[in-house]
């Protein structure tokens, strides 16, 4: 039997006396002498395992450090005859008596000597070791009981724990010395303990060492002390005489019931008992359902919001939240929106408080523990806690357990709190039979599954309005009291703490800058949302937002890449808007005329849309007269990388995991030729089985070899990183860009066509 179990055998022989006295006198009081025995009997193993845990702190924790700190002792004066060196006083005249009646007019060759020593073997001192005795063999008792272990079971008993921390108070040396009179006096000698407890209550002084005191009262707790048992002489000692006390027994109650469910259905992962730590880890759901989950008892939510606190003061903090139970999922960990050391928003969990006085029978609960929960649901931001009641008559609705309940939930009209909140209302009644309460505990588990499985992870959802003159929107004003732009507003919706969330913000202001209101701020590679263009202008100033701003030479290939992303997403999205991606043809028609025609063919479907973007915005920034062709480049640099990566993807033996971002970049082939000779090994190779150097159908004598292609791309490379800077491309440059990658340059055919000719594709 493990900790938990037995712990849990105690509990319930509490819970049912105290919830249901008839069942109890059914099951175990009886209505005859004999059955009343019967009654005892089976209590009794209860009531000893319930004493002997009980008052073990007690003892362990105040009682013996106490004595030992401050050791009784005697010290008698003793008369001795030693031979010199002496190590006690000397009697210089008993001496010289002693030796002038043996030998006149010499000196004394033994020496009569009066010496004090400490005896620790006092009454109170043989009281501690007698007490510890006695509670090690009364462990060791229960321990080997047959009803209770067998075998190696003993080892992992919390009894054995019991014994052996005995075994090592009884090794202090004092104690050490006095244990074998310890001993006689507990086999009867002497009086046995009745009469050395006599002895240490009239040995008692005022100021003494007070621990013998405390053992005295100990022991006599320990006789008098009849859990399971309501009678006058036990009334502080029974189930109901500390309402705090018997709240706190029935969430442990709770608790290993659910320990037993979890380890009965093979779903629990660990358990800490211990007090103050009390957690369960578990996993619920069937299959790839599953989920890992926490359960904490009594104890602060980890992670709590700051939802709430006075301002500008800090040390005015409202009273921290320590609910009965919190079950929050911890696979995968826990999403939150946290900004310069500031928490905004995390995944929440669900809310379970108990409830075990007894205030009234009815069909509602208490309005007290309804009030509070709905304010701990406040504090923590949650939108669920459900609130189990030992005591309840009846209810409305069916509990998700199958036991009446009911919820409660603000109503529809009452905008001033969260909508979505809702507190239920669960019987959980110790005295049900065991299916009835695992029944109860699955559905509470299946309620939190649901509400936890899917993990809430904020996503930029903002969608703008329609620019309106600021007479007729009027103004908006920030938080710091400026008037914010009209056309930065749109509306941002938030269903990660709910449907109903929705925030009317300023991208220049709030968008990845204020967490309050941006709850992706914190995510790698957010960015503010982009207006759809509808016209060349405003694509212009779109994609003046998206370039990377900071040093050109600190760009590194991640950064590069979310820019190409981002502007890739904006151009196509405008060439939907004005119908330009519908009527492609006509601008990849445009594409065969600068040097494309014998390749074209070979690119697949969406690197000749990205080319023909290209084209496109192009014709659109001819219109406007820009002064920045970035977009365009980034297109048809885009379409080199892809057919690049293609081929490399393709060699034997190379894999996406061979380079630093999981594949192949723009830049990735001039790195590996010169950084990494064993990967560049494997691709030359390769090469040297396909590559077509002769290029040029005009010209057979004229051939390209991979090193002249590399050298092209990374020319490439760094047009492109320019283009996903601040730094304007002028048309000029574009165009030069343009003709070496398809139609010229120093490879004569451009290096997107030696791309497609030499370095055939599998």
């Amino acid at each position: 039997m493990n900790e938990y179990a037995l712990t849990v055998g105690i509990l319930e022989s509490f819970l049912l006396l105290r919830y249901d006295e008839g069942g109890f006198s059914r099951l175990i009081g009886a209505r005859a002498s004999h059955a009343a025995e019967r009654a005892e009997a089976a209590l009794r193993r209860y009531r000893d395992l319930g004493t002997v845990f009980v008052l073990r702190d007690a003892l362990f924790e105040d009682i013996l450090p106490r004595i030992v700190r401050r050791l009784s002792f005697e010290s008698p004066r003793n008369l001795v005859v030693e031979e010199p060196p002496a190590r006690g006083r000397i009697d210089w005249g008993r001496s010289l008596d002693a030796t002038w009646a043996e030998r006149p007019g010499e000196a004394p060759l033994l020496l009569h000597t009066r010496q004090r020593r400490r005896d620790f073997a006092t009454p109170e001192n043989l009281l501690a070791v007698v007490t510890l005795l006695e509670y090690r063999a009364e462990a060791q008792r229960l321990l080997w009981d047959e009803q209770l272990t067998a075998g190696s079971a003993a080892l992992r008993h919390p009894l054995n724990e019991l014994a052996e921390r005995c075994e090592r108070e009884l090794a202090f040396p004092q104690f050490a010395g006095i244990r074998s009179e310890a001993q006689q006096i507990l086999e009867g000698g002497q009086g046995g303990p009745e009469v050395l407890e006599h002895q240490v209550h009239e040995r008692l002084i005022p100021g003494g060492n007070s621990a013998y005191e405390d053992l005295l009262a100990w022991r006599a707790r320990l006789r008098a002390l009849r859990l399971l048992r309501r009678n006058e002489a036990a009334a502080d000692d029974v189930l109901g005489a500390d309402p705090e006390r018997d709240n706190y027994l029935y969430q442990i109650w709770i608790f290993y019931e659910l320990a037993d469910l979890l380890q009965a259905l093979g779903r629990l992962e660990r358990v800490d008992p211990r007090q103050g730590q009390m957690a369960l880890r578990f996993r619920w759901g069937e299959g790839d359902d599953a989920r890992s989950y926490e359960l904490r008892h009594d104890q602060g939510v980890p992670i709590p919001p700051a939802r709430w606190g006075a301002q500008p003061l800090k040390k005015y903090a409202v009273p921290g939240v320590r609910p009965d139970f919190y079950l929050w999922r911890v696979d995968p960990p826990l999403a939150r929106v946290e900004h310069d050391g500031e928490l905004f928003w995390r995944e929440p969990g669900v809310v379970w408080d108990a409830k075990y006085y007894r205030e009234r029978e009815s069909v509602s609960a208490p309005s007290s523990p309804i009030k509070r929960m709905i304010a701990d649901l406040a504090l923590l931001g949650e939108g669920h806690g459900t609130l189990l009641f030992a005591f309840l008559a009846g209810g409305g609705a069916t509990s998700p357990g199958g036991n009446a309940g009911y919820r409660l939930s603000p109503a529809d009209r009452d905008q001033t709190v969260v909508p979505d909140q809702q507190v239920v209302v669960q019987p959980l009644c110790p005295d049900t039979d065991l299916q009835g309460v695992r029944a109860t505990l699955t559905g509470l588990l299946d309620g939190a599954h649901t509400q936890l499985r899917e993990p809430r992870v904020p996503r930029c959802r903002g969608v703008f309005l329609d620019t309106l003159s600021l007479t007729e929107r009027g103004a908006l004003v920030g938080r710091r009291g400026d008037v914010l732009a009209p056309e930065d507003l749109l509306v941002c919706p938030k269903p990660h703490i709910g449907p109903w969330r929705v925030d009317l913000v300023s991208r220049a202001e709030h968008c990845c800058r204020d967490g309050r209101l941006c709850h992706i701020i914190s995510q790698p590679g957010a960015a503010p949302p982009v207006r759809p263009p509808r016209t060349p202008r405003e694509l212009l100033k779109e994609l003046e937002r998206l370039f990377e701003t900071g040093e050109l030479d600190s760009l590194d290939e991640e950064a590069v890449e979310n820019v190409i992303s981002r502007i890739e997403g904006l151009t196509r999205r405008f060439a939907e808007i004005t119908g330009a991606l519908q009527d492609l043809g006509r601008y990849e028609a445009k594409l065969g005329d600068i040097g494309l025609d014998r390749t074209l063919h070979l690119l697949g479907a969406t690197e000749r849309e990205s080319l023909a973007l290209a084209i496109y915005l192009r014709d659109q920034l001819d219109e406007v007269k820009a002064n920045d062709y970035s977009a365009s480049i980034i297109h048809v640099a885009r379409v080199l990388e892809r057919e690049l990566q293609r081929r490399i993807l393709a060699v034997p033996g190379v894999s996406g995991s061979d380079f630093p971002h999981g594949k192949p970049t723009l830049g990735a082939l001039g790195g590996v030729h010169r950084k990494n000779p064993q990967l560049w090994g494997r691709i030359e190779t390769h090469l040297g089985q396909v590559w077509e150097s002769r290029v040029d159908p005009e010209d057979a004598t004229f051939a390209v070899t991979v090193e002249q292609l590399i050298h092209e791309i990374e020319q490439l490379v760094r047009v492109r990183n320019q283009a996903a800077h601040t730094t304007p491309i002028p048309r000029n440059r574009f165009r030069d860009i343009l003709r070496s990658l398809c139609d010229g340059g120093p490879l004569r055919v451009g290096s997107l066509n030696v791309l497609l000719t030499a370095w055939p594709a599998a």
